[in-house]
């Protein structure tokens, strides 16, 4: 019974602190509006944060975590691209050593790239093209055959004009509806559309994405296409592999290039997780200085809470003295200005969380320009919420505590004298 008591009190003296709100509403509101934009920043930049993060995991899935890339150029952004445009064209006959000798590499295909005009009709684009192995079919990562089928090996041999497109080519083209059996002009020659790739959505790093791409036989390519673009090996291994796969590939290549001791490599072996390591660098940078401004803001935020409770305070020493008389202890005062500081921070949280949800829901909704009615990849994470409100509760925590202990260790008579 005792604690039941106890327990009434409490929230009785939590109620007392939220009607105290609620009679100064408007510096409340003035008060609140600081943490409000502190909230909405740190929302904004933990929500595309967030989202960069996904989008950038979807674009990976086009390199995928089980391959090596065996290509002209590394993929970085830190080299001196001079010592690399004059290395010679990577080979497909390469291939054959790395089959032969190589442990960790399961499967293999060329792929060559380009881009070229596509027309069909009055409407004309201008779309990527990898000449690629059958096999390549099961190689394929963050995307599959959604409509329609690959490429045989007889049409490889045959060397058909036979295409599967991505999703921004059948959209483009065709307005989503079905391109099987559709021909197409890429180069002025045509071409059957034999399947459809599954759409990826914009990609966040150089190629990723399959939704521009048109895939077709390399041996077509080869005849059509030889004089233009850029051969690159696609080689299958397991995700565990990856570091011994590309150290035994570089390793087979030089053999085959016939490169000798000591002479630096002419070609490069590539994976994704050169793609991730610049990314982390460049999205931990983004977020730093992002959470420093806010972080800044919730301090200046908790001031300015701080400073409102001290006010509070001041003005109602008279109250306080009161209550103390009528048997209120100091936990109970403690409590109340406590409660008023983090309902102060709660209602400037709660404005910065629906001016957030307001504006991830904008900017999610609006189709990007030129990019073929895509949206901005920025979601809202529920979790957030329940972040935000622990944040909250803290700044009023820590703004109102000190405030709250003044008030609390008021002596009643001194309270009860003053004017």
């Amino acid at each position: 019974m005792e604690k039941l008591l106890e327990m009434n009190n409490f929230f009785k003296n939590i109620i007392i602190g939220l009607f105290s709100v609620r009679s100064n509403l408007t510096r409340v509101i003035l008060t609140a509006s600081g943490l409000t934009i502190g909230i909405f920043t740190v929302s904004i930049v933990s929500a595309a944060v967030s989202s960069i993060d996904k989008e950038f995991a979807k674009s990976m899935d086009y390199y995928g975590n089980d391959k090596v890339y065996v290509g002209t150029w590394p993929w970085s952004f830190d080299f001196d691209w001079w010592k690399y445009r004059n290395r010679p064209k990577i080979e497909e006959s390469s291939l054959e050593y790395i089959t032969q000798y190589s442990e960790y590499i399961t499967d293999v295909s060329i792929k060559k790239n380009t881009w070229t005009r596509a027309t069909y009709g009055n409407k004309a684009s201008w779309v990527q093209l990898n000449g690629v192995y059958p096999s390549y079919q099961d190689m394929l990562s963050g995307t599959k055959i959604e409509n329609g089928r690959f490429f045989s090996q007889n049409e490889w041999d045959l060397q058909r004009r036979v295409i599967i497109v991505g999703g921004t080519v059948r959209d483009g083209f065709f307005q989503g509806k079905d391109p099987i059996g559709k021909k197409i002009r890429l180069n002025n020659v045509t071409f059957e559309i034999i399947g459809e790739l599954k759409k990826q959505g914009i990609g966040m790093v150089p190629g990723g994405t399959l939704d521009n791409l048109v895939i077709m036989p390399s041996t077509t390519f080869e005849r059509i296409l030889t004089r233009w673009g850029f051969d690159e090996l696609v080689l299958q291994t397991s995700p565990e592999d990856i570091p011994l796969a590309k150290e035994e590939v570089g390793m087979i290549m030089r053999v085959a290039r016939k490169i000798p001791p000591g002479d630096d490599d002419n070609f490069a072996v590539n994976s994704a997780d050169a793609y991730m390591e610049q990314f982390n660098t460049m999205k931990n940078a983004i977020a730093g200085m992002g959470f420093l401004v806010t972080g800044i803001s919730l301090v200046v935020s908790a001031i300015g809470i701080m400073n409102v409770m001290f006010v509070s305070v001041r003005e109602r020493t008279r109250e306080i003295g009161l209550r103390k008389a009528m048997g209120a202890t100091n936990f109970n005062i403690l409590t109340q200005f406590l409660s008023e500081a983090v309902a102060i921070a709660i209602i400037g949280g709660s404005v910065g969380i629906a001016l957030i949800r307001l504006t991830v829901f904008g900017l999610a909704s609006f189709p990007i320009p030129n990019f073929n009615g895509a949206t901005l990849p920025i979601s809202f994470d529920l979790l957030l919420v329940f972040y935000t409100f622990t944040v909250c509760v803290f700044i009023g925590v820590l703004a109102g505590l000190i405030p709250a202990r003044t008030a609390a260790n008021l002596n009643p008579i001194d309270a009860l004298r003053d004017e």
